[in-house]
């Protein structure tokens, strides 16, 4: 499986997260402890909010670790809200338009996961995807399509009930197509201004995300990833399963079970 993270929280320079800390995701792109996919070399792809309301975004086929473009860029952006993604691909082309994060307008998602026989359910779930959204499919990952179907699904006027609307109906197509389970997933999503994460899994069998929050008179930060980086001061706690937390502009955090 892929491993992903995302920062909010006061301006700061990339590279201090994605490349310095111990245990980086570059490094865990090499080396991964908590999936059965150790190296995470399929590509990789960063999406950063500045000062307009469209990200930047940088992706790529080749592997983190080896990629010179990456270490530059992540030394001299420096952003209050970015969100990197390194991938495994499981059974869809190694392809620029297949690396994550994916993005709408001020949107971004983060997929770690899969569709359980995707191949089998994308024709059906394709259909859904609303005409608005359907010429901006441009790679062939379920994890784009479960994207657009949240867009579909109405992800800018409530991202709770866009979750599970997309959940319900993968998992509805899946039964109809006799897939069991339907699907696991962790999602990173963003709008720009505040910061969701979802882990879910048909089965409670979901891949692993955690978060730290830390509210101080000189740093207000929330740092969520697929496994700890290893640093001292960081307090990591688990997200529950099948739970969705937002992090809101001022990073006041909000937890809502999903209910389907």
């Amino acid at each position: 499986m892929c491993r992903w993270m995302a920062y909010k929280g006061e301006q700061t320079f990339v590279d201090g997260w994605l490349l310095n800390s111990k245990h980086s995701l570059i490094e865990q792109s090499k080396s991964a402890d908590m999936t059965k996919y150790e190296v995470n070399g399929d590509g990789f792809g960063i999406g950063w909010y500045g000062k307009r309301p469209e990200p930047g975004l940088f992706k790529s086929i080749r592997p983190a670790w080896n990629n010179a473009n990456l270490k530059s860029l992540a030394r001299n952006i420096e952003s209050e809200l970015f969100i990197a993604h390194v991938r495994a691909a499981t059974g869809t082309p190694i392809q620029e338009t297949n690396s994550h994060p994916f993005q709408y307008k001020n949107w971004l998602m983060v997929h770690n996961g899969l569709i359980h026989q995707f191949s089998r359910l994308k024709k059906d779930l394709i259909g859904h995807i609303d005409t608005t959204y359907f010429s901006s499919v441009l790679g062939s990952t379920d994890s784009e399509i479960l994207f657009f179907l949240l867009l579909t699904h109405g992800l800018n006027q409530d991202v709770d009930k866009a979750v599970a609307k997309t959940i319900k109906l993968v998992e509805e197509v899946a039964a109809i197509h006799s897939v069991d389970p339907a699907l696991r997933m962790t999602l990173g999503i963003s709008d720009g201004k505040s910061l969701w994460c979802v882990r879910y899994s048909s089965h409670s069998n979901t891949c692993t995300l955690f978060y730290s929050i830390e509210q101080q008179a000189t740093r207000n930060r929330v740092l969520v990833v697929s496994e700890p980086i290893d640093d001292q001061s960081i307090s990591w706690t688990p997200v529950e399963e099948n739970t969705i937390m937002h992090f809101d502009s001022e990073n006041a955090t909000h937890k809502q079970k999903i209910n389907i």
